[in-house]
């Protein structure tokens, strides 16, 4: 018996792994996803998801929302360590080049279940100093 391997070193998201119950994604560096370009937060309704930092070095974003405002959390990721994102709570990663995620989430996760919103000016300003910090 062997094992599969699954493996993507390009840039963006590549979902390597799917049985139709959930699915393994390998998440690097890619341009909206950098600090100089981060601009929306994602939520899930109907499920979590998880991040796990492998190389690099990356910050979670997780907020709520109140009010068509964004309370968020910027949180400096450690490698080796379980991110988990509970539905209901908005999300995003900012990365550099170097950087390569792994995540997992519902199969069934979808835009019909999903929802995306850009930031203020203002949450991008605080969103932006507090991950340089962590980042450098």
């Amino acid at each position: 018996m062997n094992a599969d391997i699954f493996s993507h070193s390009g840039e963006g998201i590549r979902c390597v792994y799917n049985n139709n119950n959930w699915v393994v994604c390998i998440k690097n560096w890619k341009p909206n996803n950098d600090i100089e370009n981060i601009q929306y937060l994602e939520v899930h309704h109907a499920t979590d998801e998880q991040f796990v930092l492998l190389e690099g070095k990356a910050v979670l974003l997780a907020a709520s929302r109140e009010n068509d405002a964004f309370q968020i959390d910027v949180i400096g990721m450690e490698p080796g360590q379980v991110y988990n994102i509970p539905q209901g709570v908005w999300f995003n990663t900012i990365t550099q080049k170097d950087t390569k995620l792994v995540y997992v989430q519902d199969a069934g996760t979808t835009e019909k279940n999903s929802e995306y919103c850009n930031m203020t000016e203002e949450e991008l300003r605080l969103v932006k100093e507090k991950a340089l910090a962590l980042l450098s």
